[in-house]
């Protein structure tokens, strides 16, 4: 029998962004249209979960409705399928998008918040100071490079 590869959020991560700035040979600015679909993994019910977490809609008992089983059979296929709990995954896709949007985007700690599912930057920052010791500011500033900012265009917030 065929052992189980376990998901990791590199398997499931959707890019939050749309589009990324090039300039042509005169210097001129444009924006190149990105993909933001998933790699499929062959199981539906994580797929699902990638792009409802990709536009920060990871909440469980709104996944579970939506799949169409208990918030137990979700946390068990979480487990099953990642080898983590449903909040460790969940926290991993979530820092995951955070970082990208604090370092390649303008968006304030409030709205990356809101984007991420975190819904407040006291929220994030809390979290951020919690798991990696620094706020989302502090984050922001060790990640980003010189033009680092603005370099992709995000998703847009319906």
């Amino acid at each position: 029998m065929a052992e189980l590869k376990l998901l990791t959020v590199d398997d499931l991560y959707i890019s939050p962004f749309i589009a990324r700035r090039v300039y042509n040979e005169d210097g001129v600015m444009t924006w190149v249209p990105m993909e933001r679909n998933v790699n499929p993994t062959g199981t539906p019910v994580m797929d699902f979960i990638a792009r409802s977490m990709a536009e920060g809609r990871g909440d469980l008992d709104w996944l579970a409705a939506q799949l169409g089983c208990t918030r137990e059979d979700l946390l068990g296929w979480y487990r099953t399928m990642t080898g983590m709990s449903a909040r460790e995954f969940r926290h991993a896709y979530m820092f995951r998008i955070a970082d990208e949007l604090l370092r390649y985007t303008s968006l304030s700690i409030d709205e990356i918040a809101r984007r991420t599912g975190f819904h407040c930057a006291s929220l994030l920052s809390q979290q951020y100071k919690k798991y990696r010791r620094q706020t989302a500011v502090q984050v922001r500033r060790s990640l980003r490079q010189p033009r680092d900012e603005d370099r992709y265009k995000p998703w847009v917030v319906k």
